[in-house]
C-alpha cells in the first residue's frame, strides 16, 4: 500500500513540471571525452563547459559534486529568438537569460532571480569512465 502510494506520488509530481511551450524537443545524442583540453575541467566539481551545435541553442554540463547535469542554452521562458542563449555567469554555478535579465541555477534549472514560470530544459547524462553521453 504504501509503495502504491509512493509511486503514485512520485508520478504526480513528474506531470507537475512546467515546459516552455515555444521550445520544441532536439533529438541527439553527444558523447564527450573528459580526457579532453576543453573539457577536462569538467572532472572538477563545481565547474561548468558549454557546448556548441548540439540542443536548441547549445548545452551546458555541469559537475554537480557526485553527478553531471545538462541543461539547454535556449531561455526556458522565451520563444527562440537572437537574445534568447543564455550564457554562465563567471562562478559555474548559474545561467543568465539576458532577454529578460532571470538567473537559473545549475544545480536545479530552477529561476533563482526574475520571474519566469519554467525551469531550464534538462537533457541526459550517462557516465562511462571518462566519457559521458548526453542526450535527448
Amino acid at each position: 500500500m504504501v509503495a502504491l502510494f509512493l509511486l503514485l506520488f512520485i508520478a504526480c509530481k513528474k506531470n507537475d513540471i512546467q515546459r516552455n511551450p515555444f521550445l520544441q524537443e532536439a533529438k541527439f545524442s553527444r558523447t564527450i571525452n573528459l580526457r579532453l583540453v576543453e573539457y577536462n575541467k569538467l572532472k572538477i566539481p563545481g565547474n561548468a563547459v558549454l557546448i556548441d551545435n548540439i540542443g536548441l541553442r547549445g548545452v551546458v554540463v555541469a559537475n554537480v559534486g557526485n553527478s553531471y547535469y545538462a541543461w539547454d542554452r535556449a531561455c526556458p521562458s522565451q520563444a527562440l529568438s537572437e537574445c534568447s542563449q543564455m550564457t554562465l555567469e563567471d562562478n559555474n554555478y548559474f545561467m543568465y537569460c539576458p532577454c529578460n535579465g532571470v538567473r537559473y541555477s545549475l544545480l536545479n534549472g530552477q529561476p533563482q532571480t526574475g520571474n519566469s514560470p519554467y525551469p531550464m530544459l534538462n537533457y541526459q547524462v550517462v557516465t562511462n569512465g571518462d566519457f559521458l553521453t548526453i542526450s535527448n
